[in-house]
C-alpha cells in the first residue's frame, strides 16, 4: 500500500470517529507498517522473491496414472527464483524458509483421484477430486505451509486411489501447482 493511500485510510478512520489517535500515533503506525513492508520476508535472502505457478495444458486420462506418478505441469507462468522444473514437475527450494504451496485438481464424469503433496518423498498434504458417482466436474485444492531447507524437493503425485476417465485441465478448469516463500 502506498503511503498517501495509507494516510488517507488512517485519516478517514480518525475523521469518522472509528479510532482516536494523535498525529504521533499515526506516524508511528505508518512507520511500523512501512518498516514491515521494507523488511518483508516475501523475498529471498538475496532480496529477490521466490514464487512459481505452473499448470497443465491438457487433460490427463486416468488410465495413464499409476500410484505415485508425479504430475508434470507443463505451462509455466511464473518461476521467480527458478525453483520449478518443467521437465520433472518438481519444485526445489532455492533457499531455506517457510513456503506456501497450493494445488488445484479437477476430475470429470465418474472419475476420481487422490492427489498428494510430497516433500523429499514424504506425503505432507493430500486431497481427493471426486466425481466418481456422478456426471459432473469436481475440484479439490490444497494449501500447505511448509518449512523447507535449500534443496528440498516438492512435487504432486497420484495417490493410492484413482479411477474413471479423466482429470481435467482446459480453458474452463486448470490443474495447477504453485507456491511462494513466505519468510
Amino acid at each position: 500500500m502506498q503511503k498517501p493511500l495509507l494516510l488517507f485510510f488512517l485519516f478517514v478512520g480518525v475523521a469518522n470517529g472509528n479510532d482516536s489517535c494523535d498525529r504521533k500515533e499515526m506516524e508511528d503506525t505508518i512507520c511500523s507498517l512501512c518498516g514491515q513492508r521494507k523488511g518483508s520476508q516475501l523475498t529471498s535472502g538475496t532480496g529477490k522473491p521466490i514464487a512459481f505457478y505452473a499448470y497443465m495444458s491438457s487433460n490427463i486420462p486416468v488410465k495413464t496414472l499409476s500410484k505415485h506418478k508425479i504430475f508434470v505441469y507443463d505451462r509455466v507462468e511464473t518461476n521467480i527464483g527458478n525453483g520449478y522444473d518443467v521437465k520433472s514437475g518438481t519444485f526445489t527450494a532455492p533457499e531455506n524458509g517457510v513456503y506456501v504451496i497450493h494445488t488445484t485438481t479437477f476430475s470429470n464424469d465418474k472419475s476420481h483421484s487422490v492427489i498428494e503433496v510430497v516433500k523429499n518423498g514424504v506425503v505432507k498434504d493430500v486431497a481427493y477430486a471426486d466425481s466418481g458417482h456422478h456426471d459432473d466436474v469436481a475440484s479439490t485444492s490444497t494449501l500447505t505451509i511448509l518449512n523447507l531447507k535449500k534443496g528440498d524437493v516438492l512435487n504432486t503425485r497420484a495417490g493410492p486411489g484413482y479411477g474413471g476417465q479423466l482429470l481435467v485441465s482446459n480453458k474452463y478448469a486448470r490443474m495447477s501447482f504453485s507456491g511462494f516463500k513466505l519468510m
